[in-house]
């Protein structure tokens, strides 16, 4: 039998012609178009990389430290979501072991700071790594089943990992957690919040850089024949079981990465921090709002996700509804609201907030 090449698998499998690219969906087709059309069209792949420096550079200048705090926040989670929607919407492998993973990250680095002072980048890099190591482990499951058996065998491994930090955590330093030094890049101490605002977003903007060119490389393109159709990866050539793999370990090294950065920014690492199973359920929210397996889609659902509960605040005092939503009240209406929309997005919009963009997009350039 004749071996077909990972890009002819993956092809067909967007129900898309032969012109049409298999990563974002663009038509690719011939046709007549205006300079304005061309010109929209050669700064498409631009924009959103723009727009995002735009409101990064906009919040920093104007921002309260408020709204810098829940950047920050809101970044760190995007860094996470990323790593999760590289599993979930690239190769189509559910995971809801990701707070378990952030708890190892912050933990790597609560143990090795307690053990010896090392420095932050260094700490950072071993979470990462310690978690790549982890994800390799707990993608063997992943090499035969799928689906919801894949989800509840994940769900097991947070159960066991908090179980099992939570032992560490009380034989070591008791319920008050490890306390995290200061961090410092190259000197700087990251001491006030702007200045995280800074570093986290230099290294947001690297790492959807990076993103980008793996999810549009053959690699990414492999990813997206093993989402597809296992199979028919499998008759092409594409090796299954290193993709799956490599995909686990690379997700959950950006996932442990997310983790050591909680722990140097919050300055304390507990068990308590990562024991709820929410915070997983949280994340899939993020990676579905956005657009599941697009590049900007989790973090711009982290951003939403982040910020909701305090622009509920805002518009419960603005609404003078105090006295009928107290402030314990307010993350229960924000769990049934993301609840709907979430609903609404898999049901009517699988792409998210990225998909809407997209076709709000196309209806503005068809008028062109």
């Amino acid at each position: 039998m004749a071996k077909v090449s990972p890009e002819q698998a993956v092809k067909p499998l967007a129900g898309a012609s032969a012109s049409q690219s298999p990563i974002d969906g663009r038509d690719g087709h011939d046709r007549p178009s205006s300079p304005v059309r061309r010109l929209i069209g050669a700064g498409s792949s631009l924009a959103p990389m723009a727009a995002l420096i735009a409101v990064l550079l906009v919040v920093g200048a104007a921002g309260s430290e408020l709204w810098i705090d829940v950047a920050n926040l809101a970044i760190i989670a995007a860094l996470g979501a990323i790593g999760l929607d590289l599993l979930l919407g690239h190769t189509g492998l559910i995971s809801v072991g990701n707070a378990a993973l952030l708890a190892i990250g912050a933990f790597v680095v609560a143990t090795v700071n307690r053990e010896m002072e090392v420095p932050f980048l260094l700490a950072v890099v071993l979470s990462g790594v310690a978690c790549g190591i982890v994800g390799m482990v707990v993608a063997l499951p992943a090499l035969r089943i799928t689906g919801l058996y894949l989800a509840v065998a994940t769900m097991g491994f947070h159960f066991v990992t908090i179980w099992a930090l939570r032992e560490w955590q009380t034989g070591q330093v008791g319920d008050s957690g490890f306390v995290v030094p200061i961090a410092n890049v190259f000197g700087f101490e990251l001491l006030e919040l702007r200045s995280w605002f800074i570093f986290l977003s230099v290294c947001l903007v690297v790492v959807l850089v990076s993103y980008r060119a793996l999810v549009t490389s053959r690699p990414g393109r492999a990813l997206h024949a093993i989402r597809e159709r296992p199979a028919l990866a499998l008759m092409s050539g594409i090796s299954v079981t290193r993709h799956k793999v490599s995909a686990f370990a690379l997700s959950s090294v950006l996932i442990g990465v997310s983790g050591a950065f909680t722990a140097y920014y919050i300055g304390n690492v507990s068990y308590g921090t990562f024991a709820s199973f929410h915070i997983a359920i949280e994340y899939l929210a993020m990676v579905i709002l956005g657009g599941l397996g697009t590049v900007y889609g989790p973090v711009i659902g982290a951003g939403v996700i982040v910020a909701l509960p305090y622009v509920l605040r805002d518009l419960r005092l603005m609404l003078g509804l105090t006295d009928v939503i107290d402030t314990t009240q307010i993350y229960l209406v924000q769990g049934a609201v993301v609840g709907l929309v979430v609903s609404a997005m898999v049901i009517f919009q699988p792409r998210g907030l990225v998909g809407i963009g997209a076709s709000v997009s196309g209806l503005f350039r068809r008028k062109l």
